[in-house]
C-alpha cells in the first residue's frame, strides 16, 4: 500500500500532535488527553454518575511513543434505580475514544476479562492512527 493518507482537518492526527494518554500517571489528567468528544467532561461523567475505577498503558509495540490508554469507566443512567455498569474504553495515542464490546455488571468481572475485551478492540479509524498506519510522511 503505497497510498499516502490526506485528511484536510485540523484534530491531533492531522496535525502528527499525538495527546500521549499512556503518560498519565493520574486518573484527573485522563479528561485533558481526550479529543473531540466529552465522554470525561465533569458534567457528563456527573450526567451519567461514571467514575474512572482504573487506567493502564497499551503498549503498541513501535519504537514511536504512539501507546494507548486503557480504562474501566463505572456508570449508571441518570434514572432512578438505575444499575451500575463497568465498561472498558480506550483512548488512542491522539486522544480519540473508543467504545467496543459489551459492559460488565460488576468490577470484578471487568478486571478479569480486561485483557482480553483490549485484544477484541479494533483498530482506531482516527485520522492519526490511519496516518500512522498507511505511513506518516
Amino acid at each position: 500500500m503505497n497510498t499516502k493518507l490526506k485528511f484536510e482537518c485540523s484534530c491531533n492526527g492531522c496535525r502528527n500532535y499525538p495527546t500521549q494518554p499512556a503518560q498519565i500517571w493520574h486518573e484527573s489528567q485522563i479528561p485533558s488527553k481526550e479529543q473531540g468528544t466529552y465522554y470525561f467532561t465533569k458534567d457528563a461523567m456527573r450526567f451519567f454518575s461514571s467514575r474512572i475505577v482504573d487506567f493502564k498503558r497499551v503498549e503498541n509495540g513501535s519504537d514511536e511513543n504512539r501507546d494507548s490508554l486503557s480504562v474501566i469507566v463505572s456508570s449508571k443512567h441518570g434514572y432512578e434505580g438505575a444499575t451500575r455498569y463497568y465498561e472498558i474504553v480506550m483512548l488512542c495515542a491522539y486522544g480519540t475514544i473508543n467504545r467496543h464490546g459489551s459492559s460488565f455488571e460488576s468490577l470484578r468481572l471487568a478486571r478479569k476479562n480486561w485483557d482480553s475485551s483490549i485484544a477484541s478492540f479494533p483498530a482506531c479509524e482516527c485520522h492519526g492512527c490511519q496516518i500512522d498506519r498507511a505511513g506518516r510522511n
